[in-house]
């Protein structure tokens, strides 16, 4: 290998975008899940969570490989270690959408008629919060193009704060479900109550996980 080769090495960008598209694969069967959830389809939830594992599991070996392919000593528009930390949160966003699918084939939970809506609405709410960081993240290869500045740069802080505003709203939206389940907790059972906060917990994790990969990407457009 020369040694421009060793100094320049393989870009980490398309690997990252690769990535991000193995988060998406997994991601976009939380709506599927919730829809079997919600109406109480426990076969079609064990086949959607099947496939939520796989598309995991993907992203994991993308993930894996980008990092034992990042040299140390190489010339990047970012830091290597900016890299690997907006890496590590978007492969939360997955791990996330696991958890939420090992948490519902774990135990057969009811959802009672006077919750739906607001799960319905707090489900929407964190996957358009998915969705503001998989556009964020979408940018990344531009970015690389443009050595993280210029208006690529710029455009990509309005969808940052765009993706702040739609956590924020997620975050309205569990503790208004959250309200609404403790306001029936009477007519749940104990371990009903526990597992209801679980899920609304992970729920609110992937919205949290995809609000940090976009405060990961703030930081590598603020270092450069």
């Amino acid at each position: 290998m020369s040694i421009i080769s060793k100094l320049f090495g393989k870009s980490p960008f398309e690997p990252l975008y690769q990535h991000m598209l193995k988060v998406k694969a997994c991601v976009d069967l939380v709506r599927p899940l919730m829809d079997a959830f919600l109406k109480g389809e426990e076969e079609k939830i064990k086949d959607v969570a099947k496939k939520i594992f796989k598309a995991e599991h993907d992203a994991d070996i993308v993930k894996k490989d980008i990092r034992s392919t990042l040299p140390k000593s190489i010339f990047l528009p970012v830091a290597r270690g900016d890299i690997l930390r907006f890496l590590k949160e978007q492969d939360n966003i997955a791990d996330s959408a696991e958890d939420l699918a090992a948490l519902l084939i774990l135990r057969k939970t009811m959802v009672p008629d006077e919750l739906k809506e607001e799960l319905k609405d707090f489900v929407d709410k964190v996957l358009e919060t998915y969705e503001a960081a998989m556009t964020v993240s979408s940018e990344i290869k531009l970015l690389a193009e443009t050595s993280f500045g210029g208006e690529e740069a710029h455009k990509v802080m309005d969808l940052i704060e765009q993706l702040k505003l739609k956590e924020w709203e997620a975050d309205k939206a569990q503790m208004i479900a959250a309200k609404k389940m403790f306001s029936i907790e009477k007519k749940l059972d104990p371990v009903s109550v526990m597992m209801w906060m679980h899920i609304f917990g992970e729920l609110g994790t992937l919205a949290n996980h995809a609000e940090n990969a976009g405060d990961q990407m703030r930081l590598m457009l603020h270092n450069t």
